[in-house]
């Protein structure tokens, strides 16, 4: 892949600063990498153009936490579906010691929120 630098600047890539000028010609990743952040740069090959039109994806929507506790996931699934909710955090702690192993660092920590019911 290969461009042609438009005007003189110093982009930030692979941990360093590079200096480049106008009329500079940049191949490989250093290309790609300008050419997909619309960088004032040129394609040079069909490889480059067709990243440059490439068409941007789509931003995720973000998710909130799921409608139904799901104990059994990770900790941090837990602890999502809580947030500062101390009635969550009441239940969720309930159900975490119902458990034949329940997770320590996960109790203490649904303790602590819900203990912010009485504060």
């Amino acid at each position: 892949m290969r461009a042609r630098v438009l005007e003189n600047f110093a982009p930030y890539w692979n941990y360093g600063v590079h200096p480049l000028k106008q009329d500079d010609e940049v191949s490989g990743e250093l290309a790609a990498y300008l050419v997909s952040t619309h960088s004032p740069v040129e394609p040079l090959d069909d490889e480059a153009r067709a990243l440059r039109d490439a068409p941007a994806e789509e931003p995720q929507e973000p998710t909130g936490p799921p409608a139904d506790l799901d104990i059994d996931g990770t900790a941090a699934d837990v602890l999502a579906w809580v947030g500062e909710d101390p009635e969550r955090a009441s239940k969720a702690l309930e159900q975490e010691q119902a458990k034949d192993k329940p997770r320590s660092t996960l109790v203490k920590q649904l303790e602590k929120l819900a203990a912010a019911d009485g504060e």
